[in-house]
């Protein structure tokens, strides 16, 4: 009978989750310091004038290597955590 043997480690990735008010589905950001880019897109966010509307550029590590966005086209930011097998 096969026994099922757990993983010994356990990879966890958090991701920074941009909503777009043009844009459906989420834009997922694998970063460095993903606590400091949420609470980055938190402040933007709050400060984003539909009259001056501004530029952010975020580098990613994953799929998604480069952000360029108006700060008022931004809906929303999330943290996600991803458990995975290494």
């Amino acid at each position: 009978m096969n026994q099922y043997t757990p993983p010994s480690q356990l990879k966890v990735r958090k991701p920074v989750l941009i909503f777009l008010k043009v844009v459906g589905p989420p834009l997922v950001l694998y970063v460095e310091n993903c606590e400091a880019v949420y609470q980055e897109i938190k402040q933007i966010i709050a400060a984003a004038n539909e009259q001056s509307p501004k530029l952010v550029e975020k580098t990613g590590k994953g799929p998604l290597k480069k952000l360029a966005v108006l700060d008022t086209q931004i809906a929303g930011v999330a943290l996600q955590e991803e458990t995975g097998s290494v």
